[in-house]
């Protein structure tokens, strides 16, 4: 009887002990996947849902319909005398109006990281300063000139 006692104590302590252990290496080593964007000095601005119309060949092939969030230096928001959220939305509309490489009904991955980056090199360059780390797509839908004229001219509705 003596004996499953001791046995039973004895693996308590070593679990207490390795859980302990385990904490302590962890909060040690830090965990790579949290960031703690307080001390990275960066702050999210998010932009307002964009629609940008498609032109190829002189006509309207589409709408891009996109909403970005921008990683901005907190730094330099603070000191910036004017509000970045009009530039940013200028940059969005220029890059994604002026770009004809990118076929956006059939995008690629590398078309992502292109226009991101294109985003904020234009907004960088339009504010004066480098303001924007990092742009981040929150949503981003292509909607064809053939699809809006059947839902919204002839209402979606077939019954009228």
């Amino acid at each position: 009887m003596l004996k499953i006692v001791l046995l039973g104590v004895w693996v308590i302590l070593v679990t207490a002990g390795a859980t302990l252990g385990a904490a302590n290496l962890y909060r040690v080593s830090g965990n790579s996947d949290v960031v703690d964007v307080e001390n990275l000095g960066v702050e999210e601005l998010k932009s307002e849902m964009t629609s940008v119309p498609l032109i190829r060949g002189g006509e309207i092939i589409g709408y891009l319909i996109i909403q970005l969030s921008f990683a901005a230096e907190r730094r330099l928001l603070a000191e910036a005398k004017l509000e970045p959220a009009p530039y940013l939305t200028d940059a969005t509309f220029r890059v994604i109006f002026a770009r004809s490489d990118i076929d956006f009904r059939r995008m690629r991955g590398t078309d992502l990281d292109s226009l991101t980056a294109a985003i904020a090199d234009e907004a960088n360059r339009r504010l004066g300063y480098n303001l924007v780390r990092q742009v981040l797509i929150q949503q981003l839908n292509f909607v064809r000139r053939e699809d809006i004229r059947t839902n919204w001219i002839g209402g979606g509705n077939e019954n009228h």
